[in-house]
């Protein structure tokens, strides 16, 4: 698990977008594109067969 504090700076910058937004709103943005981030790194370290046999498929249409 990543443990991060959300410094004045990176507080600030949300409240320009948007002025109610709270600490635990950012903190959570900021590890859930820490999460994607690893996780397309390490998607990108697979071999391509592997990778094409995880990904998600869209259900076919018309069954």
């Amino acid at each position: 698990m990543v443990s991060i504090s959300v410094s004045a700076r990176s507080l600030a910058a949300a409240r320009l977008i948007d002025p109610d937004v709270n600490t635990a709103a950012v903190q959570a943005a900021v590890e859930a594109a820490l999460v994607a981030d690893r996780h397309e790194k390490r998607n990108a370290d697979r071999p391509a067969s592997r990778r094409e046999h995880s990904a998600g498929r869209e259900p076919e249409r018309g069954r």
